[in-house]
């Protein structure tokens, strides 16, 4: 697959947003790493993290969530939605946003005049680490957090992890056998 250069009529966003309900995408991200310690961490600022080949799934309503979620808890007890409905006397509903504004009909949210793409994590791409573009293995980095706890979820063992991304952290994108830049790309 190759980046083409030439479909620079659509912006990111607005090939992100390019699809109804649900779609499956690929995603490479390079963000700062945040570390414990403040300031006084000598590695402060200076550790990226490159994740490549992140499988997720973007969704235009909280919906996809919701849904994934129910579907989730009746396959666990190995019953229909509907029957895990009647049973259950009602379905798993999503608490209020934790922070930031959903832009309607669309997978992205605004916070503090930022612009990210919330979506569900399906599989975990590779993970890299950099000290000032050097890369440096994990275990060398102080104050480095553990991983999320993630939320009960009405009492799901496989969980439904939503992610959110900055725009600007998006390196590239794959959509429909296609490769498209994201404003990360120039971080490289």
């Amino acid at each position: 697959m190759q980046c083409n250069q030439n479909q620079t009529t659509m912006t990111l966003q607005e090939k992100l947003n390019d699809f109804h309900g649900s779609q499956i995408i690929g995603i490479d991200t390079l963000v700062n790493v945040k570390l414990k310690g403040g300031m006084l961490n000598p590695f402060q600022g200076m550790i990226t993290k490159l994740t490549e080949g992140s499988v997720v799934m973007v969704f235009k309503s909280y919906k996809g969530f919701k849904n994934m979620v129910n579907k989730k808890l009746s396959g666990q007890l190995e019953l229909s939605e509907d029957l895990f409905a009647q049973i259950s006397g009602r379905e798993y509903v999503p608490g209020p946003r934790q922070w930031g504004v959903r832009i309607t009909d669309s997978p992205f949210i605004t916070h503090k005049d930022k612009l990210y793409l919330e979506c569900i994590f399906l599989r975990a791409g590779k993970v890299k680490y950099f000290l000032n573009g050097n890369e440096i293995d994990k275990d060398e980095i102080l104050g480095l957090e553990k991983e999320k706890k993630e939320g009960k979820q009405g009492g799901l063992r496989d969980k439904v992890i939503i992610r959110t991304f900055l725009m600007e952290s998006i390196i590239k994108v794959r959509k429909k056998q296609q490769e498209i830049l994201g404003p990360g790309a120039d971080k490289l």
